[in-house]
Parts: C-alpha cells; sequence; structure tokens
C-alpha cells in the first residue's frame, strides 16, 4: 500500500488544481505525480530547521502524514523510527521506497488523499509520534489525530506561515496564523509552539503531547 508529500518549499505553491494555469482538468494527485515523474533521481533533504525538530522526537511507531516523497520519512528511519508515511501521490510514495531500498530502509506507505473525511480510517494501531511537515491541515484531518496516538504520543506540526507568503508569494490561504492551532486540539497539551515570523522563519512549530 502506498501515499503523499514532503515537497520543497516553492513546489507548495501549485498543490491545488486551481493553481495549474491550464485549462486541462487535472485532480491534485495527478499533477503531483506529474511533478515526480518530472523530478531527478536525487534523495530529498530536509532544512536544518525541520530536522531539529524530529531529531527531538524519541524512537518509536512513527505516522508521517503528507510525506511527498519521503525526506522526513528517510530522516526518521534512518535514526531508529518504525515509519508508516502517507501521502496521495502514487508516484511520490514510489521514489521513497526506492530511496528506502538505496538505504537499505524499511518503510511503510500508504496512498490517502488527507482532504478526505475520515482519511485515516484505513490506518491500523496507534502511533508513538505524529509528524506533520511543510503541510496546512484540514480541521477534519485535525480531529482524526488523537485517536490514532498512544498515551504520551508527540504531535509535531510544522508547516509554512505568513513569512512564506511575504518572502516568496506563496499563496496565503496555505499559510498558519498565529497562534492559529493553539487552542485546535484541546484534548492534547500544547508543549512548544514556536512562531517563526519573530525570528523571519518561514515555518511555525507546534508539539502536543497527548496526556
Amino acid at each position: 500500500m502506498m501515499t503523499v508529500r514532503f515537497c520543497q518549499l516553492h513546489q507548495l505553491i501549485i498543490k491545488s488544481a486551481d493553481l495549474a494555469g491550464d485549462c486541462t482538468p487535472m485532480s491534485r494527485a495527478d499533477l503531483w505525480n506529474k511533478r515526480y515523474l518530472d523530478r531527478n533521481r536525487a534523495i530529498p533533504s530536509l532544512p536544518d530547521a525541520l530536522q531539529r525538530s524530529l531529531a527531538a522526537l524519541p524512537a518509536g511507531r512513527t505516522l508521517d502524514l503528507a510525506c511527498g516523497d519521503g525526506a522526513a520519512s528517510l530522516y526518521l528511519a534512518e535514526n531508529g523510527h518504525r515509519v508508516v508515511a502517507v501521502d496521495f501521490a502514487i508516484e511520490g510514495l514510489q521514489r521513497l521506497q526506492g530511496f528506502a531500498a538505496q538505504r537499505q530502509l524499511t518503510i511503510e506507505t500508504q496512498e490517502i488523499d488527507l482532504s478526505a473525511e475520515q482519511s485515516l480510517a484505513a490506518l491500523s494501531g496507534e502511533f508513538d509520534n505524529i509528524v506533520l511537515l511543510r503541510y496546512r491541515p484540514e480541521s477534519s484531518l485535525l480531529q482524526q489525530l488523537s485517536a490514532r496516538m498512544k498515551p504520551a504520543a508527540r504531535l509535531l506540526i510544522q508547516t509554512f506561515n505568513l513569512e512564506q507568503h511575504r518572502q516568496t508569494g506563496f499563496p496565503e490561504r496555505f499559510c498558519l496564523q498565529p497562534d492559529e492551532l493553539s487552542q485546535a486540539l484541546p484534548e492534547l497539551t500544547l508543549e512548544a509552539y514556536d512562531n517563526g515570523q519573530l525570528e523571519g522563519s518561514v515555518f511555525d512549530r507546534y508539539l502536543f503531547v497527548m496526556p
């Protein structure tokens, strides 16, 4: 089984079909599948800020949502995590599996559209960590996350803020507003929130913990 997206910063600008700029109807998954097919075979890497956040997570069973072609999944697996990687672009997932094979890593992949209602229903079991990087989560997705977390599990959300819009023209609707998610998950404890705009960073970081 297979799944979605870890993308470069500027590529998220065209994540939605309405940003495709032509008249040919294509699904978001089709658009991203084409882009993955057009990429070279270089293994994707993560910005230092995202690596630091992932390094702070204890190794365990970890769910990587919107994994793309696997930059975070590969990093996590190399650091002792048992990774389940989810995305809606099958070509991204196939790239991820190829990179994992090159590095002799085992990563489970699942093809799931995270914008769909009850999108996580196909997953089995609970997780020690859930990570969501460079993807602005829909409320329907947020509402499903706590049910997938073990006691004391961690949820890391680190994605674009309005600084990314200011610096690159990235669509504002895909950027987090300041403090937007602090009250979004009352069943979880917010352990840390970093407002990246205060330091000129394009990322806001939230770390939640299941009591």
